[in-house]
């Protein structure tokens, strides 16, 4: 900051503006050296006349004070910019863009709107707006308003917003699904793939909504889908996948999914659901090889290893052969503490999610 205020008092030496402003200058100078920004503050700003030159301190002032974490001062030099009569409306325009970024890392989300609004039909803070307001739509989940929004972006920013957007369509596409508002959720779920044919989610959440109203082909047909493009998601429906064999009575489709597609769960309760399947559909001892065969290539997740570790200390297994098998899962596994990371920043984690926590990227974990 002092380096900044530095050339701005050398530019008013070399224009002659320099007496009250030299004694203003160096009086906030020193509440800027001593670390009392409040007190710089006020004297920066009556001692500031806002004209075409002084306008970018302010800015610069600004900016610098909410990239500190001081979004409090940060605000108080935009509005008092913004109250200045004589700006032209480039710099009115960016010190209400400055003041919503404010009012945004504030939290303040009702006020960032309101001004993102002013500015989302501006030429050169368009798209920034535009940006501003999804993410405070995403932060209240409002999804619907998140969708019109994004739909204001051009036609090559709006290719690119179209994954978002389909994940938009799939967080209703949800919510109708556990309020039973089938189709409604139906007309959402091909709204998403509509915007982005390729969305793993919207597929997931079609076969769950066949699932829920016992159309159990389609939910099949729905999920098989998912492997080859994304392990992940496919993983998340093994359990369901077994129950839907099992509910149209088709062994050998369950053989064939349990030694072709189905990857061992990550979740528990999956994991039992799974190996006794194996153990149904192949008998015991062919049905040790194959999972010992399985854990040594795919590893354990931590939460299935954790089950284990639990059961067998507490002797909970319905048979000894059966304790001994999974006591040998368990000295054969690679037990995994990290599930998924996303691809945009890195951001580990063991649950999924659609949306990184992180660097707010969308679809990023794999």
């Amino acid at each position: 900051m002092g380096v900044l205020l530095h050339r701005w008092y050398i530019a008013r030496q070399a224009s002659g503006q320099q007496q009250q402003f030299s004694q203003d200058y160096f009086k906030g100078l020193n509440f800027v050296l001593n670390e009392q920004p409040d007190k710089a503050i006020e004297v920066f700003i009556k001692a500031l006349e806002v004209d075409s030159e002084t306008v970018e301190l302010h800015l610069a002032l600004g900016g610098l004070f909410r990239r500190k974490g001081q979004v409090d001062r940060a605000t108080r030099i935009h509005q008092n910019l913004i109250a200045r009569p004589n700006l032209t409306e480039q710099q009115r325009q960016q010190a209400i863009h400055e003041l919503a970024q404010d009012y945004y890392k504030a939290g303040l989300l009702d006020r960032a709107e309101n001004l993102f609004l002013e500015l989302k039909d501006s030429p050169v803070y368009r798209m920034q707006c535009i940006e501003g307001l999804c993410s405070i739509y995403q932060q209240e989940k409002e999804w619907a308003d998140a969708i019109d929004i994004l739909r204001l972006h051009r036609h090559s920013e709006r290719m690119e917003a179209a994954p978002r957007i389909a994940h938009f369509w799939c967080e209703i596409a949800q919510s109708q699904i556990d309020a039973s508002e089938y189709s409604e959720a139906k007309k959402s779920l091909r709204s998403a793939l509509s915007e982005n044919k390729s969305c793993a989610r919207a597929v997931l959440l079609k076969g769950d909504l066949y699932f829920k109203q016992a159309q159990y082909r389609k939910a099949l047909q729905s999920w098989q889908g998912l492997a080859p493009a994304s392990p992940a998601l496919a993983n998340l429906v093994v359990d369901k996948s077994i129950v839907c064999y099992r509910r149209l009575s088709d062994t050998s489709g369950l053989q064939q999914y349990l030694q072709q597609q189905a990857s061992i769960p990550k979740e528990a309760e999956a994991f039992n659901t799974w190996r006794q399947a194996m153990i149904d559909c192949f008998g015991e001892a062919e049905a040790e090889r194959k999972i010992l065969n399985r854990v040594e290539n795919e590893g354990l997740s931590n939460a299935v290893a954790a089950h284990l570790h639990e059961a067998a200390e507490q002797d909970r297994l319905p048979a000894s052969n059966l304790k001994q098998l999974l006591k040998n899962i368990l000295l054969r596994a690679k037990v995994s503490q990290i599930e998924y990371t996303c691809g945009g920043c890195g951001f580990d984690t063991k649950a999924l999610h659609w949306h990184c926590p992180n660097c707010g990227s969308w679809d990023s974990f794999g």
